[in-house]
């Protein structure tokens, strides 16, 4: 099997402080991979190169066959939209707009009637919990719930990989377990999942668990 992210000596520093030094690991589909490591160690800047946000200083990555593509180019463009789903910690959504509205970004290249679209989102939110929530703003969410519209976008967008930084960092204990649940979920698809954690538990779940 073909690794969808394949990395080779990857390094990076800010300044004289190296915080990746010649790194190295495959992500596979339907794979758990695990990012740990102390705060500082460097692993949302690991993702961040992964999710082609921002550029390594020396070694080889190849994405889905396309070695050591650039950020902000049209390849880089590409594979954000139809390779790479992220998470985050501090949810990324649009607080001041409803969860329709930024369910409905994960679907600007998605072919389709409004009507499918809209039947879509409906199904997402029944899948994360969140059945005839589509007209509530985000900021009367709860941080949980705001997460799982997150993953309602992820099961959206067309994605192979998802980048997942700290998803579970600001949560409790009933909703870090519903997040991963439905994470999970979305691995027996098949879509690789690719975790910055410290957290034990999440580390015992993982195929791979990569320490920086």
């Amino acid at each position: 099997m073909e690794p969808l992210i394949h990395v080779e000596d990857l390094t990076k520093s800010f300044g004289q402080r190296k915080i990746l030094d010649r790194f190295q690991a495959s992500f596979f589909p339907g794979e758990l991979s695990v990012i740990s490591g102390e705060s500082g160690s460097g692993k949302t800047t690991l993702l961040n190169i992964l999710g082609l946000l921002e550029p390594m200083d020396a070694g080889r990555i190849t994405w889905w066959g396309q070695t050591n593509v650039k950020p902000q180019t049209l390849p880089a463009v590409r594979i954000l939209r139809d390779k790479i789903g992220y998470l985050f910690q501090n949810f990324a959504l649009i607080d001041n707009r409803d969860v329709d509205y930024n369910l409905s970004l994960a679907l600007d290249q998605v072919k389709g009637s409004k009507a499918e679209k809209t039947q879509a989102k409906i199904e997402a939110l029944k899948r994360v919990g969140l059945e005839g929530r589509l007209q509530t703003p985000i900021y009367e969410l709860s941080g949980g719930e705001q997460q799982r519209v997150s993953i309602a976008r992820l099961f959206l967008k067309p994605c192979e990989l998802i980048l997942a930084d700290e998803p579970t960092g600001s949560l409790d204990t009933k909703n870090r377990d519903l997040i991963l649940d439905m994470l999970m979920e979305l691995k027996r698809t098949g879509i690789g999942i690719v975790i910055s954690s410290h957290d034990p538990d999440i580390i015992d779940l993982a195929d791979n668990n990569y320490r920086l």
